[in-house]
């Protein structure tokens, strides 16, 4: 797994006291490639480059009756270990200079949780998958986060916490009981904020611009916005979100991750800017019954004397498993391939805005020539 340490700046420090308790400042990335990974074709030498990869919804666990139960999340754990989820794509996401992923539950010992159709959670210790995934940090805002209520979210992030994985995510963004933390990382010499929220709404865009603010304030030279958002199972986002989207770009963000709906839907370009609407389940311990279709965004920037450049998007393409195993892996039929990434182009022209070309869907690759898309704008 790829390893980030703590950079230790006076400059960034004071803006974290500024900004609040519970920033995470990361520094460089050591390059450990193993043959196989390198076998994949995605080993990152370049330091010249920096390679961002996204992937979906990861819940760890599952409803609290099934707990332990055979063939459950934390059953396959306690037989297989826990490098047994992210095992089969770990070629991948221990090769990139930075992944992120969105937890989708809760790390409690405790029993008491909210009445709902769905609670997810596990206990602490099945949290050290994440040390074996290649996930670098976490969002962990999202409508299942206060399952166990504030006591099971403290829980999460002191479980996190102990283990040194990094998180970030905005609870409460219009209340006096707000939580913030601040995602902050410095790789290969680029500066990297990241800031989460659970179902924006466009009246939430005077706060959600406020914290891209105060990363760029605090010299951040890439910021992404992630937003748990949308409705569950649609396969494209409604207007409203892609009239938000692109006004947290005209905000500042450099990427839109979103995440949510259980099910891929389209990425879109504004100003050069990429939109991952949703980015599906990827390791999943509660629905079984949704398109297991899914897969790993990567953005590929050039690290220019003028700062980092957006010239490659490229998707992996994978598939989810469920009940008994729940391992994400590879797509390898061509075919298969090129359904799961036609799921990605956008069905209609958006003024301002830019498709994934139909070329795509050969290549899972798009080249950008000064931040766009050849033939597209």
């Amino acid at each position: 797994m790829k390893r980030l340490g703590v950079l230790i700046a006076l400059m960034w420090l004071l803006t974290a006291a500024a900004l609040g308790e519970g920033w995470i400042v990361d520094e460089s990335l050591e390059d450990d490639i193993s043959p196989s990974q390198a076998a994949q074709g995605q080993r990152i030498t370049d330091p010249h480059a920096l390679t961002l990869s996204f992937v979906g919804d990861c819940s760890i666990g599952g409803i609290p009756s099934a707990r332990g139960k055979e063939g459950t999340y934390t059953a396959v754990l306690d037989e297989k270990g826990y490098d047994w989820p992210f095992s089969l794509v770990l070629p991948y996401l221990g090769s990139d200079d930075l992944t992120f992923a969105n937890n989708e539950g809760v790390f409690t010992e405790s029993d008491r949780y909210q009445n709902k159709n769905t609670v997810l959670g596990a206990l602490p210790r099945y949290a050290q998958v994440y040390l074996h995934s290649g996930v670098d940090a976490l969002n962990t805002v999202n409508n299942h986060c206060l399952d166990y209520y504030e006591a099971g979210y403290a829980d999460t992030l002191k479980t996190l916490d102990d283990l040194g994985i990094a998180h970030f995510g905005t609870l409460y963004p219009d209340t006096k009981r707000e939580q913030q933390q601040l995602g902050l990382f410095e790789i290969k010499g680029v500066k990297i904020g990241a800031a989460g929220f659970s179902y924006p709404q466009t009246e939430d865009l005077p706060r959600i611009a406020a914290r891209i603010d105060a990363l760029r304030q605090a010299g951040c030279d890439l910021v992404i916005v992630s937003l748990h958002w949308g409705r569950e199972l649609l396969t494209t986002p409604k207007n409203w979100q892609v009239a938000l989207a692109r006004k947290i770009i005209d905000a500042g963000a450099d990427v839109i991750w979103g995440h949510h709906p259980h099910i891929l839907q389209q990425v879109q370009f504004y100003h050069g800017k990429p939109i991952l609407y949703s980015t599906g389940n990827f390791t999943f311990g509660a629905m079984q019954n949704v398109d297991p279709d899914t897969g790993i965004f990567q953005l590929r920037y050039d690290l220019r004397s003028d700062g980092p450049h957006l010239v490659r998007f490229a998707v992996v393409p994978c598939r989810t498993q469920g009940r008994g195993d729940f391992r994400p892996y590879v797509l390898t039929d061509p075919d298969e391939k090129q359904k799961m990434l036609k799921k990605l182009i956008y069905p209609r022209a958006v003024e301002d805005m830019q498709n994934l070309p139909q070329s795509f869907v050969e290549t899972g690759v798009v080249v950008l020539e000064d931040g766009y898309i050849p033939g597209t704008h």
